[in-house]
């Protein structure tokens, strides 16, 4: 898939404002893969498809889980954590997309995991650091990534703030997220 048929295939799905989000977080996951070596092309394609199930209805991405038989752990959570791993079997099983890659980045956008491949990494992070986020500790991961051009500790931050988000707000938290978060932080250390 090209950047214009992926722009579209986003643009006539999505919300405007969750499009233009799309658009920043491919934006910013390309100029992160020219710092750290990435791949532009599957960064981009990743970026601005990464969000393309975000508003489904939940029934229709249970459904997802069920048909292509994805990790059943995912029956227990909604959109925040589906919308991903939906958005990853559409794009392949629907849309053409074979490329592994792409499809784990789609895939572990929001909960992240342990071992995640470089472009895996750039994704998870540029949906939380694109100019228009403001979230508290966003600037100090963007100068973990910009200054300090610190991949797996921006990825180990990001893990860690999700995590206390989750648990001050009694939230379950995502099994791939523990992991992500254990292994992250062997890795910075």
């Amino acid at each position: 898939m090209n950047h214009k048929d992926a722009k579209t295939l986003a643009k006539e799905k999505l919300p405007e404002k969750r499009y233009k989000h799309s658009k920043r977080v491919a934006e910013t996951a390309v100029e992160m893969a020219n710092i750290f070596k990435g791949d532009e092309e599957k960064c981009f394609l990743a970026g601005i498809l990464h969000d393309y199930c975000k508003h489904d209805e939940l029934s229709e991405m249970y459904q997802y889980v069920t048909e292509y038989k994805l990790d059943p752990n995912l029956l227990s959570f909604k959109a925040e954590i589906l919308h991903g791993p939906v958005a990853a079997v559409r794009m392949r099983n629907e849309h053409g997309i074979e490329d592994e890659e792409i499809y784990q980045a789609i895939m572990n956008h929001t909960s992240g995991r342990s071992r995640m491949t470089l472009n895996e990494k750039i994704i998870f992070v540029a949906d939380y650091i694109e100019p228009k986020r403001s979230q508290p500790g966003v600037d100090d991961i963007r100068s973990i990534i910009y200054d300090d051009e610190d991949l797996d500790l921006a990825v180990y931050e990001i893990t860690k703030a999700n995590m206390l988000h989750l648990v001050s707000n009694d939230r379950t938290v995502y099994p791939k997220t523990v992991e992500c978060l254990n292994y992250y932080n062997m890795v910075k250390e």
